[in-house]
């Protein structure tokens, strides 16, 4: 699964964007990884791997996720370091 997106640093001091922070959830509640090394190697010039963004800045790139086929998802955490609590955004079959 590819997600297509855009980040942008609203806050005050630069910040680490990690595609390894990021998940996806299916509808069962299972959460998948980003695959850092599919995204290396399918997709050289992205720049989601592992970001740091100015305040201000943004960055767009490609997140890659590894899951089964007939896999249901159901939302997208994005995490704006390891640590944080993230935001779910539902996604729409």
């Amino acid at each position: 699964v590819l997600v297509h997106m855009s980040v942008r640093n609203v806050g005050d001091r630069a910040q680490l964007f990690s595609d390894s922070s990021q998940k996806l959830i299916d509808v069962q509640g299972r959460q998948y990884d980003a695959d850092s090394g599919a995204a290396a190697i399918s997709l050289p010039e992205n720049s989601t791997l592992l970001n740091n963004i100015k305040p201000g800045n943004s960055v767009t790139g490609t997140l890659v996720f590894d899951v089964p086929a007939n896999v249901q998802l159901a939302a997208l955490e994005l995490h704006d370091s390891p640590f944080s609590g993230g935001v779910k955004i539902t996604l729409k079959s």
